[in-house]
């Protein structure tokens, strides 16, 4: 299916991810594609070499908002995400050929770890492992999410359960945000499979970010 590929006014970010090399890329040039409410949008290229390339589009848009995307988790019903009405675009990244996104390879991910992406990518299914998943995320002006958010998880084993903690300590910036979704505590369920018992979901500085990108072929 031909997508509309949107020009916009491109960005750079930072040296220290707006260039990275994926390994044991074999695939050719490419485009890295995501979707607004436009259609897909070219935030990228993969070289024939590997090398990443990034050029952010400088105001993709969004009917998302931060109150749809981070609804309140506290007992009082105040607002976690202010202000709610703040635009956001969340990220997904696919490598392309063609025009638009005509001829998918695959989907980029940004992790500590391939057991962290593993586990993204299966959906829970695999087991979880302490480290951090990074997504690139556009939001129209200066916000924050600040809670703490617990919720007692069945893990399906019999009555094994546990309670999951999730801390968000994020400050956004207007434009383009890296939000770290980090796991720092694991809950083993009687056959060992690992659950994410707290994660800590902040805004990462791009410059000194432990991550590495990975490619997951379709």
């Amino acid at each position: 299916m031909r997508c509309i590929l949107i020009l916009l006014a491109m960005t750079t970010l930072p040296p220290a991810l707006a260039a990275d090399r994926l390994q044991d890329w074999t695939a050719g040039e490419a485009g890295i594609y995501t979707h607004a409410r436009e259609g897909a949008v070219r935030v990228g290229r993969v070289a024939a070499d590997g090398m990443l390339q990034f050029e952010w589009p400088e105001g993709p848009s969004s009917r998302q908002t931060l109150a749809a995307t981070f609804p309140t988790c506290r007992e009082d019903g105040v607002a976690m995400a202010e202000p709610g009405d703040v635009a956001f675009l969340p990220t997904s990244l696919i490598v392309a050929r063609g025009e638009g996104v005509d001829e998918e390879l695959g989907a980029l991910h940004l992790a500590t770890s391939k057991e962290v992406v593993a586990w993204r990518t299966s959906f829970g299914q695999d087991s979880a492992a302490e480290g951090a998943w990074l997504q690139y995320v556009h939001v129209s002006s200066v916000a924050k999410v600040e809670a703490e958010c617990r919720t007692h998880t069945y893990t399906g084993e019999g009555d094994d359960s546990y309670e999951q903690v999730t801390v968000y300590k994020v400050d956004f910036q207007p434009g383009w945000n890296l939000m770290r979704n980090a796991i720092t505590g694991l809950h083993a369920a009687p056959s060992g499979k690992r659950h994410p018992s707290r994660i800590v979901i902040g805004v990462a500085d791009a410059s000194s970010s432990d991550a590495t990108w990975y490619f997951e072929p379709y």
